[in-house]
């Protein structure tokens, strides 16, 4: 997990729109891994790893959300636009943008090749939480919730891009 750095978000980010929107919170974390990786190894990679399969099974048991392996190779294909509760909001060619459906929750992954070594990519993960805003007052502003789980979310959005890059190097 040493290995996993905050980053300032890329310009061409697909988050960049939210992280300038005032009160919203934007992350974005990532590691270098010294192969060649296209987007749709770094998808299965990531929705893939032993944790975030569990997350799948919980959302599957706990939200009638359920997932397979398979629907992730279908995102990471482009032959769907959604697993369990993310729906493809933007896609490029280096970069997945996914809302969680009827939330303020986004998910992004990117790649970059690293400039000075075509064999290094540099992946990219980041979250986006957009503030409640109160209905009487206009005030954005974010939820008990979300301040509680703040930390918790940090510490795994690592775990999740290094145990991708792990399963991403088990793969050469």
């Amino acid at each position: 997990m040493h290995s996993v750095k905050s980053a300032i978000i890329p310009e061409n980010g697909l988050i960049q729109t939210y992280a300038s929107q005032k009160d919203c919170y934007v992350d974005c974390y990532y590691t270098d891994v010294p192969k060649h990786v296209r987007l749709e190894e770094f998808i299965v990679a990531f929705f893939t790893t032993p944790v975030f399969r569990l997350e799948r099974k919980l959302l599957g048991i706990f939200a009638s959300r359920p997932s397979t392996d398979t629907d992730v190779k279908n995102l990471a294909q482009g032959s769907s636009d959604v697993l369990a509760f993310w729906k493809i909001e933007l896609r490029e060619d280096n970069q997945l943008l996914l809302a969680v459906v009827n939330s303020p929750i986004r998910s992004w992954l990117m790649i970059a090749p690293l400039a000075d070594d075509a064999n290094q990519t540099r992946l990219y993960f980041g979250s986006v939480v957009l503030p409640k805003i109160n209905k009487d007052t206009g005030e954005a502003k974010m939820g008990l919730l979300f301040n509680s789980l703040l930390g918790f979310h940090k510490v795994y959005s690592k775990i999740l891009l290094s145990l991708a890059k792990r399963r991403l190097l088990a793969n050469r």
